[in-house]
């Protein structure tokens, strides 16, 4: 029985340094770091990280400013920080200006970027995204709206994009966006 009772108050005791490292550990380990290894083991500091530079694409209109009727718009969905919004770089910054559409008529290629850091275009994007019904597995970037067409992630996009760009869709206007 002995046993037993020094088996289960030693279980406590564990238990009870367990959930008291758990909760104190990650708010006092940074201090101790500072104050006291690094002092002693300078080489164990890592170098400082370079902060990513924010990406931008290149809009050709700001959200919210008119456009023509003739006008072939792309509204592309991104993030500052957003490493597979960059990759897609060489394309949204390789639109053309214009494009011959199936019907013969020129129409200028309009890219507007909204980031989804700023909060009056993610609450935008959101609209858009509950206006149409984007399942939420596709609510994230980088992702394009041409027309009626959503295109989420660089599998969608690269394919589709210069596709429905030809066939015409950037001259509707999708339903929730200006």
């Amino acid at each position: 029985m002995k046993k037993a009772l020094k088996a289960i108050c030693c279980l406590l005791i564990l238990a009870a340094v367990f959930l008291l490292g758990w909760r104190v550990m990650p708010k006092v380990w940074p201090s101790i770091k500072e104050k006291v290894i690094y002092p002693v083991l300078p080489q164990l500091k890592p170098e400082p990280t370079a902060t990513p530079t924010p990406y931008h694409p290149k809009s050709d209109t700001v959200y919210g400013d008119p456009v023509n009727e003739t006008d072939s718009v792309i509204y592309y969905f991104y993030k500052d920080y957003c490493h597979w919004c960059k990759e897609l770089e060489p394309l949204t910054g390789g639109l053309p200006k214009e494009i011959i559409l199936p019907d013969g008529t020129v129409s200028q290629v309009k890219l507007i970027g909204l980031n989804k850091v700023d909060d009056d275009m993610l609450q935008v994007i959101t609209e858009y995204y509950d206006k149409n019904n984007i399942p939420e597995d596709k609510r994230y970037v980088p992702a394009i709206v041409i027309g009626d067409k959503y295109l989420f992630g660089a599998e969608e996009i690269v394919p589709g994009l210069m596709e429905a760009l030809y066939q015409g869709e950037g001259l509707k206007r999708p339903e929730g966006l200006k």
